[in-house]
Order: C-alpha cells, then structure tokens, then sequence
C-alpha cells in the first residue's frame, strides 16, 4: 500500500473503488466497507495482515483500519461513501 492516494486513486493493487472497476455505488455502509476489504485481503493472500476496525465516522466518511494478526495498525482509510473514494488517512 503506498502514499498519493485521493479521489479516484488507490494503492497499488487496491483498485479505484467498490467492486474495484465497478461503478461506485452511493452510500456504503460500514459493512459493505468491512466486506470488499475482508475480500481483498484474502485475494492477495497475506496471513499476516486483516481487517480491523471500521467506523461510519460522520454521514460522509467511513474510517477503515488494516492491521496485523495482533492488532497494529498497518494503514488506515477514508472513504467517501456517497463516491466510493478511498484515500489514506493522515
């Protein structure tokens, strides 16, 4: 995962949005968030990283960590959930 992300870029191998290519979808819920990360993860195969925390922090922007197996925060994401942008959080 790396820096530079804003409205329509990801990380490398991350995508561009839901469904990573799709059409974003409006109003993501936390869950949908949780979901399409949870089917990421386990797409690019790593034991060591998951899906940790996330939260609808106001009616705009879903917060979504990754972590290790024990917990650290590996990257944190915002997410526009009217648009379906992700960037990394600061």
């Amino acid at each position: 995962m790396g820096p530079g992300w804003g409205p329509g870029h990801m990380a490398p191998g991350w995508g561009a949005g839901p469904g990573y290519g799709a059409a974003p979808r409006e109003d993501l819920a936390a869950d949908d968030v949780r979901e399409m990360l949870e089917r990421r993860l386990a797409f690019h195969g790593n034991p060591r990283i998951k899906v940790g925390e996330v939260t609808e922090r106001d009616e705009d922007t879903i917060v979504a960590d990754i972590v290790t197996q024990d917990g650290s925060l590996v990257q944190r994401f915002e997410i526009d959930r009217h648009r379906g942008y992700w960037r990394q959080a600061e």
